[in-house]
């Protein structure tokens, strides 16, 4: 009984640690995903990286103020895929403002902020099962395949236009 008990727990243990170090490989991935050189934009502290599985879909808030400038930047493990999905949702009312889906999976958006506000960056990494969720729609395979995914915030204040 007692050695049942060890081993159930070593179990327990081994596999906790695993998780703690898969997860901890992904804690900086944003930092890999492709950043134009130059020197007006400076990293935000809202970046993120994080583990996901195909299929999953991940969100956190971010605050972007007037009178700046931003560029999202997203990418992933080859494991996730090309095609990582983004979108930036206004906190209050669920207005979507920008979705890459509509321009091919673009991995970068730069974009101007005239009012500040708080929005939510909701990350979605395809299935790549489509066909099969499409076969049956009350049974969906489970995804075993999982990867880093990186958002890679940068700032800038917008430069003044005009002489």
């Amino acid at each position: 009984m007692k050695k049942i008990i060890t081993s159930g727990l070593l179990l327990i243990i081994s596999s906790f640690t695993i998780s703690l170090f898969a997860q901890s490989a992904c804690v900086e991935y944003h930092k890999k995903c492709s950043r134009i050189q130059d020197d007006l934009y400076s990293v935000a502290e809202g970046s993120r990286s994080a583990l996901l599985l195909k299929g999953q879909t991940s969100e956190f808030r971010f605050t972007i103020y007037e009178g700046k400038d931003y560029r999202f930047s997203v990418c992933g493990e080859e494991s996730v895929g090309p095609n990582i999905q983004y979108q930036i949702i206004d906190w209050e009312t669920n207005e979507v403002l920008y979705d890459n889906k509509v321009d091919g999976y673009l991995q970068v958006f730069e974009f101007t902020v005239l009012m500040t506000k708080t929005v939510r960056i909701v990350v979605t990494i395809p299935s790549g099962n489509e066909s099969a969720d499409a076969l049956n729609s009350s049974l969906r395979p489970k995804s075993t395949s999982m990867g880093c995914v990186g958002v890679l915030i940068e700032e800038m204040i917008t430069p003044k236009k005009g002489f």
